[in-house]
C-alpha cells in the first residue's frame, strides 16, 4: 500500500558547517512533521539550530554549510534529491520564508514595489505546470520510493511482502505516468485556447480604442488650428477695454511725470533760497507735494498691474485656449488601450502590469496604509513594523503551502508584535497554509502555535501540543525556559535563569548535551544520549533520562522486553535501573 505523506516531513536531518578547525554540527538528527493548516513552533536559545533547520529546508545554506543526511519530504518528494532548478520552483512559491531582520533582508537601493514585483515575476506559476503539479509530484515520490525499496530489498526480513509492495508502487508509477501524459496534453490545449481567447478579446475591442484615440487627436488639432472652437467671448469689447486701461496708464503716467517736475522745481528753489524763513516755507510745501507724488506713483503702478493682468487673461483666451489640454486626452486614450492589452495578456501569464496590481493588493491585505505611495518608497522610509509587513507580503504573495517565519517579531515592540501575530493568524486562516514559526519567545508560541518542538544543541529534546509544553513539561531544559519567563502571579519574585552556558557545537558530549546545566543530572546522562520516548497518547514526547526512569518505575517501560502488551509507549534498551544523581560532579559542579 502506498504511503500517505503529510505536507512536510523532516526525518533525521543533519546539517554541519565546515570551518578551519573542523566541522560544527549545527543540526543533529532533527525530525518533525507539519500538517496542512497547522502552526508548528520551534523554540530554543540562540545557537540551538532553529534557523539552520529552516535554511536547510529552503536550501539556502551558506557555502560552507551542508546537509549531511536525512530527508526533507514535501508532498512526498525529498527536497534533498531534487535539482536546483526544481528547488527554485518550490522556494518562494510553495515554501516561503520571512527572515529575522527585514531592514537587512530588503535591498536598500530598490523601492518596495520593485522588490515585490521581482518576487512575483520570479516565482510566477506556469499554468500548464500548475495543472499537472500534483501528478508530477506523485511520480517523483513513486520513483524515489521505488529506488529506496530496491536498495533495501536484499536485506529485508519480509522480502515477499516488500516485493508485492514494490510491484504495487511500480504499477502506480505506470498509471501515474499515463495520467500525466493525458493531463499535460489537456493543460496545453486549455492554455492555448485561453491564450487565443485573450488575444481575440483584445483584437475585438482594439477598433473601439483606436476610434477613441482618433477622436482625441482630432479634437486636439481642431482646437489647435480652428479659432471657432475657442471659448466664446466678445473680442471687440475686450479690445476696447484694453485700450481704456492703457489710456488710464498713460494718464497716470503723465500725472506722475508732472508731479515729479513740480517737486524738482520746488527743490531747486528751496536750495536757492537765502533766508531760513524761506527754506522752512519750501520744506512744508515740498512735504505736501512729495505726498502727492507718492500717491501718483502708487496709482500708476496699480494701473499697470491691472492692465497686465487683463492682457494676460486676454492672451489666454485668444492664443492659448485651443491648447488647454496640451494633448492629455490623447495620452489618456493611449494609456487606456495599453492597460486593456496588458489585462488581456495577464489572464494567461504573469506580466509587470498584473504583478503591480498583485503587489498593491497584497500590501492592502497586510494592513499597510496608502499602498500606492508605499510601493514607490524605499526601505529606509518605513518603520520596523511596516518593513516586517512588507516581508510578509513578499512571502505570501504567491500563497505558499508552507510559511517559515524565522523570528518575525524579534526586533519589534510589544504592540507591533501583537499586530504581526494577529496578521499571521488571519492570513493563515484565509489561505489554509501551514506555518513554522521559529522563536525564543514562549509568549509568541502560546498565542499562535498548535504544536511545539523544543530544540537544544541541534536536537529536538521535547515535542508536544502547546498545552503539553506549558502545563506538563518533561525535559529539564523546557522547565528552565518556562521558569525564566515572567509570570503575572510572581509577586515580585526574581526570575530563575538557566545556569551555565550553551554547549559547544564543535565538541558535543556523548551523553545529553544539557547535562552540564541540568539540576537533575544522573550518571547515565553523561554516558549516553537518551532516545526519544512518547510520554502520552497524544504524541507528547521527550528525550530525557529522568522521564524514562519515571516511566520505568511506573511500569510503563520494560527495559528487557520492550513495551508490555497493550501499552501505548515503546522503548528498548534504556538502562535506567541503576541510574542515580551525581553526574554533574564529573563536570566539577554541585549537585
Amino acid at each position: 500500500m502506498a504511503r500517505q505523506y503529510k505536507l512536510l516531513e523532516v526525518e533525521n536531518l543533519n546539517t554541519s558547517f565546515k570551518i578551519d578547525a573542523g566541522k560544527v554540527l549545527a543540526v543533529n538528527g532533527v525530525s518533525f512533521t507539519v500538517e496542512k493548516g497547522k502552526v508548528l513552533g520551534i523554540v530554543g536559545e540562540s545557537g540551538s539550530g532553529k534557523s539552520v533547520t529552516a535554511y536547510s529546508i529552503m536550501g539556502i545554506l551558506d557555502k560552507n554549510g551542508k546537509v549531511d543526511g536525512g530527508k526533507i519530504i514535501y508532498n512526498g518528494t525529498d527536497l534533498l534529491k531534487v535539482s536546483e532548478k526544481e528547488m527554485r520552483s518550490i522556494r518562494g512559491n510553495r515554501i516561503s520564508i520571512i527572515f529575522q531582520d527585514a531592514m537587512t533582508s530588503l535591498n536598500p537601493t530598490w523601492s518596495i514595489g520593485n522588490q515585490l514585483r521581482e518576487a512575483i515575476l520570479t516565482h510566477a506559476r506556469n499554468p500548464v505546470e500548475e495543472a499537472v503539479y500534483d501528478i508530477k509530484n506523485a511520480i517523483k515520490s513513486d520513483e524515489q520510493r521505488i529506488a529506496a525499496m530496491k536498495r533495501g530489498l536484499a536485506n529485508h526480513p519480509e522480502r515477499d511482502y516488500l516485493r508485492k509492495d514494490l510491484a504495487t508502487v511500480e504499477q502506480k508509477l505506470i498509471d501515474d505516468k499515463a495520467l500525466y501524459e493525458v493531463k499535460y496534453k489537456e493543460a496545453v490545449e486549455s492554455y492555448q485556447k485561453l491564450k487565443e481567447a485573450c488575444h481575440k478579446k483584445y483584437k475585438d475591442a482594439a477598433p473601439e480604442y483606436n476610434k477613441k484615440i482618433r477622436q482625441s487627436i482630432g479634437r486636439y488639432f481642431s482646437q489647435f488650428f480652428n479659432l471657432n472652437s475657442m471659448p466664446s467671448f466678445d473680442e471687440a469689447n475686450e479690445q476696447e477695454k484694453a485700450v481704456e486701461l492703457f489710456a488710464d496708464i498713460q494718464t497716470k503716467q503723465k500725472e506722475y511725470a508732472k508731479q515729479t517736475t513740480v517737486v524738482d522745481e520746488l527743490l531747486a528753489k528751496r536750495n536757492d533760497s537765502k533766508t531760513p524763513e524761506e527754506k522752512e516755507i519750501y520744506d512744508i510745501t515740498l512735504k505736501n507735494e512729495k505726498g502727492v507724488l507718492k500717491q501718483d506713483a502708487k496709482d500708476f503702478k496699480a494701473a499697470k498691474r491691472k492692465y497686465n493682468r487683463f492682457i494676460a487673461s486676454y492672451r489666454r483666451k485668444v492664443k492659448y485656449a485651443p491648447r488647454v489640454d496640451r494633448g492629455k486626452t490623447i495620452i489618456e486614450a493611449f494609456k487606456e488601450k495599453r492597460n486593456f492589452y496588458w489585462e488581456c495578456i495577464s489572464e494567461y501569464k504573469e506580466t509587470k502590469y498584473s504583478a503591480n496590481k498583485k503587489a498593491l493588493q497584497m500590501l492592502k491585505e497586510v494592513g499597510i496604509t496608502e499602498p500606492e505611495k508605499r510601493l514607490k518608497q524605499y526601505p529606509f522610509e518605513h518603520s520596523g513594523g511596516m518593513l516586517q509587513r512588507c516581508m510578509i507580503a513578499m512571502a505570501l504573495v504567491e500563497k505558499p503551502d508552507i510559511l517559515i517565519a524565522d523570528e518575525p517579531t524579534t526586533a519589534l515592540d510589544v504592540t507591533i508584535q501583537a499586530q504581526i501575530l494577529d496578521l499571521l493568524k488571519k492570513l493563515q486562516k484565509e489561505y489554509g497554509m501551514a506555518i513554522i514559526i521559529i522563536t525564543h519567545d514562549l509568549g509568541v508560541v502560546a498565542q499562535i502555535c498548535d504544536e511545539v518542538d523544543i530544540m537544544y544543541a541541534g536536537r529536538i529534546v521535547e515535542r508536544g501540543t502547546v498545552e503539553d509544553i506549558f502545563y506538563n513539561p518533561q525535559h529539564e531544559y523546557t522547565k528552565g525556559l518556562l521558569n525564566s519567563m515572567p509570570k503575572l502571579d510572581s509577586n515580585g519574585e526574581r526570575l530563575e535563569p538557566i545556569q551555565g552556558n550553551p554547549v559547544d557545537l564543535f565538541c558535543l558530549p556523548k551523553g545529553c548535551a544539557f547535562s552540564s546545566r541540568c539540576k537533575e543530572c544522573m550518571e547515565i546522562c553523561i554516558e549516553k544520549y537518551p532516545e526519544e520516548v512518547v510520554y502520552s497518547e497524544n504524541g507528547h514526547a521527550a528525550s530525557c533520562w529522568k522521564m524514562i526512569k519515571k516511566l520505568y518505575e511506573e511500569g510503563k517501560i520494560d527495559i528487557v522486553n520492550g513495551t508490555p502488551e497493550g501499552k501505548p509507549l515503546v522503548y528498548n534498551g534504556a538502562i535506567v535501573a541503576n541510574a542515580k544523581k551525581g553526574g554533574r560532579k564529573k563536570h566539577g559542579k554541585k549537585k
